[in-house]
């Protein structure tokens, strides 16, 4: 069973690209291959900064041969009322290669009527095959940045392909593809290899090995992790990467060899994180941190270059970082020298958004926006509104205009510098986080104020302007802002109604520096801000494994938070909570009957045409006031349960109130004939779906439970 071996050679491929193949090639090339009607044993990948490899193990010689059923369009479009064939079954079977008349009818994976063609299968030889299996391949790969050239070729991909290898054992594979012509030669380092002819598949990494190309990304890695522990532990300390830049140098180098650098005394005494964004954010250098967490006055890093001239490699890795602290030096030493209330009064001149102000408006609104926090929350905020006060001085720094990562903490560290309290520091560097889905977000209460009222301001302001993200363009980092703003209020557990506060930034964009003709109305910025803040809910709660169903089901309750807060005020940990309650009791009778009963009436009076605002309290109907008295006695303990909080309390007594919704249903016809009687019946059933739609929005869960 021969091992088939495609590499495809690019000129260099950036770090994302690589990410692509790695994720993409594997499911691509199952799929070409089951389109040939070929088995394997496995499929594995490749991929360096200049090429990428597919090992298929396990081929067979020929394709099996046997015949396949393909599925077409609907019966129902296949064929006309007389039963003959239409242009859809025409063009199906002239594609399958069959007589329109060999199709048959069977039920699809739906259940529906669909035709199938019975096809007769192939027997090629696997090596008439390749060329196909290379083609869509490279014509299957989405990258996510690409470029087209070559006279006539219309191929869009990452980089320009320069060369292509095709074996099968010990077998070349000759075809013509977009130009190039594959055969059994690849091309080694730039610097240290030359060509290599590649023998057979299996040889392929021993043969570009020996040309100076690690070919395997997993191999790569672990041999440049491997080589950065043995040197910081020679020296006794630990290697960092807090700006996650392993990845990136894994697929920026093809024989990774490592240099260890040192840093002037004299660039020392900036803080630490300057000398870590320094060395990281372009230079993908790593620092050495001492036991005491303090940092060494040298690096490591991984070069590409040619190991024997290792020493000019570094003294030219050692010059760049020195040129980049010395201007982070004068950048610092400027900052310092203009001070933080000069910097503060810069912000005037500092346009945030054309028409959303200065950052002088944005901080201004900031101040507003925690004070307004903390007093729903009842707690102090003198702290926060310091820290908000200075929140943007580092906006007008040098510093940070050189190094963007430094915001936040080159603020923080000038505010202390100037004598401001820790707490007020601290407050100031966490008001950006959390920066991921898995990042920490703020440690204290008057950092986690800033950053929500941080977060409230990019949204209000972006939706009231319509820059809201679409598809996958995120400009503002919204979607980043929305979700950790879900987080630290579900962390901190903050009872807090969004609608309120989004209103209240709103009206402060008003007040601070946006322009009001060209804003959105408040109603419309939180029509829209709801959805997408609940998208974000749904989101965090899935990790919780809350299926998307409970979200919604609790979402359409327009839960309120206790303590007098309005129904519809969008309250985040109500919800939370109510959707994990109704996640927890999917599975019960009593979701069940509660489930069975409100669609049921949903049902009933979907297309009434009685009237909507029929008298629901009959009296002297027995069959009618069983089911007003079930409801009237069911309302109140359902909203007690609502404002409490207590969900199971809320489904026992929408489970109580299912049996005479049941009974009402066999004793009573609702759609009488009498108008008066029918819209009396109807506007008891809908009343009865309406309270018992305040335990949840049933409509949206698929399947009542386990009933």
């Amino acid at each position: 069973m021969p091992e088939l071996l495609l590499e495809i050679g690019c000129e260099e491929l950036p770090s994302s690209a690589c990410r692509e193949l790695i994720d993409q090639v594997p499911g691509i090339v199952a799929a070409a291959l089951d389109g040939c009607g070929l088995t394997r044993d496995a499929v594995q990948v490749w991929v360096a900064p200049r090429r990428f490899a597919v090992s298929v193990t396990g081929l067979p010689e020929r394709q099996s041969g046997e015949a396949k059923s393909v599925s077409g369009p609907p019966a129902a479009a296949a064929f006309d009322a007389d039963g003959k064939p239409t242009k859809a079954a025409e063009g199906f079977a002239k594609k399958q290669g069959v007589a329109v008349e060999a199709l048959v009818v069977r039920a699809g994976r739906d259940g529906r009527d669909v035709v199938f063609a019975e096809v007769a299968g192939e027997a090629r030889s696997v090596d008439a095959l390749v060329p196909d299996i290379a083609k869509r391949l490279i014509e299957g790969i989405r990258f996510g940045k690409t470029m087209r050239w070559g006279e006539g070729t219309g191929l869009r991909f990452s980089r320009p392909i320069r060369w292509i290898v095709a074996k099968l054992d010990d077998r070349t594979v000759p075809f013509e593809l977009h130009g190039l012509t594959a055969g059994d030669v690849s091309r080694g380092h730039r610097f240290i290899g030359g060509p290599a002819t590649i023998a057979t598949a299996a040889g392929y990494r021993d043969a570009v090995r020996a040309v100076g190309v690690v070919a395997d990304h997993v191999e790569r890695r672990a041999t440049i992790t491997d080589a950065l522990d043995a040197a910081a532990k020679e020296r006794g300390c630990t290697w960092r990467d807090p700006l996650g830049k392993i990845e990136e140098v894994v697929h920026l180098v093809e024989w990774p060899s490592l240099i260890v650098g040192t840093i002037r005394d004299d660039h020392m005494r900036l803080p630490p994180k300057v000398l870590v964004t320094a060395m990281q954010s372009h230079q993908r250098y790593f620092p050495l941190e001492r036991e005491d967490g303090s940092l060494m006055p040298a690096f490591l890093a991984i070069s590409n270059g040619d190991p024997a001239f290792a020493d000019v490699i570094t003294r030219g890795n050692e010059g760049v970082l020195s040129a980049r602290l010395q201007d982070a030096t004068f950048s610092f030493d400027k900052d310092l020298a203009t001070g933080v209330d000069a910097l503060n009064a810069k912000l005037d001149t500092i346009v945030f958004h054309q028409r959303l102000g200065t950052l002088a408006d944005k901080r201004d609104r900031l101040v507003a926006g925690v004070q307004r926090i903390a007093a729903r929350l009842g707690v102090p905020s003198e702290v926060a509104v310091e820290a908000a006060r200075l929140a943007k001085v580092d906006q007008a720094a040098i510093l940070v205009n050189e190094f963007s990562e430094l915001q936040g903490y080159a603020g923080a560290h000038y505010a202390r510098l100037a004598g401001s309290p820790d707490d007020v520091c601290l407050a100031i560097e966490e008001q950006y986080l959390p920066e991921g889905p898995d990042a920490a977000t703020p440690s204290t209460e008057a950092g986690a104020l800033l950053a929500c009222a941080e977060k409230i301001d990019n949204l209000v302001g972006a939706f009231a302007v319509g820059e809201k993200p679409t598809g996958s363009k995120d400009p503002y980092g919204l979607r980043r802002a929305a979700a950790g703003l879900v987080r630290i209020i579900l962390e901190r557990e903050w009872k807090l109604g969004l609608r309120k506060l989004l209103n209240d930034a709103h009206q402060s964009l008003i007040d601070h520096g946006a322009s009001r003709p060209s804003l959105l109305d408040s109603d419309e910025v939180f029509w829209q801000l709801q959805p997408f803040l609940s998208d974000r809910l749904a989101f965090h709660l899935a990790g919780e494994g809350v299926e998307a169903e409970a979200v919604n089901a609790a979402l359409g309750t327009k839960l309120g938070e206790p303590e007098g807060m309005e129904i519809g005020e969008f309250a985040l940990v109500a919800t939370a909570d109510w959707a994990r309650a109704i996640q927890r009791a999917r599975e019960t009778e009593a979701l069940s009957a509660v489930w069975e009963a409100c669609n049921r009436c949903i049902r009933v009076t979907a297309k009434s045409d009685a009237a909507n605002n029929g008298e629901w309290a009959p009296a002297g109907y027995r069959g009618e006031q069983a089911l007003a008295d079930a409801v009237v006695s069911a309302l109140p303990v359902i909203n007690a349960a609502r404002a409490a909080g207590d969900f199971d309390a809320a489904l026992t007594a929408g489970a109580a109130l299912a049996p005479a919704v049941d009974t009402f249903f066999v004793d009573v016809m609702v759609n009488a004939e009498d108008p008066i009687d029918r819209a009396r019946r109807h506007a008891l059933v809908r009343e009865t779906a309406a309270v018992l739609s305040r335990i949840a929005d049933f409509t949206v869960i698929t399947q009542g439970g386990s009933r």
